[in-house]
């Protein structure tokens, strides 16, 4: 579970290519460490995870109209700017965690 969560989180430091389904990735993690993720360095992740429960992940996309598709991008954008400094953090904690 911890190189999963590293493996991730270095993702998530250099691309945000699958960002969406690596938020999901390591929302999982965290809640399968602590039972729920809140109040741990998964936080953020959890916080990203509800508020984009709508938007398709990589393997819906190819059955979602391009409206659709160009709508979930320019809010996934938006949110990916408010959360970028926050997701930056968490992953530089999972990281260089002993325990993650």
């Amino acid at each position: 579970m911890s190189e999963e969560a590293m493996k991730i989180a270095k993702s998530l430091l250099e691309s945000d290519e699958n960002y969406l389904d690596n938020v999901i990735a390591i929302w999982r993690i965290g809640n399968e460490k602590y039972g729920q993720c809140w109040d741990t360095e998964y936080h953020v992740f959890g916080v990203i995870e509800s508020e984009t429960d709508h938007l398709p992940l990589k393997h819906v996309r190819p059955n979602c109209s391009a409206n659709f598709l160009i709508k979930a991008d320019e809010e996934l954008a938006e949110t990916m700017r408010y959360y970028r400094t926050d997701v930056t953090n968490a992953c530089h904690k999972i990281i260089s965690s002993k325990n993650v």
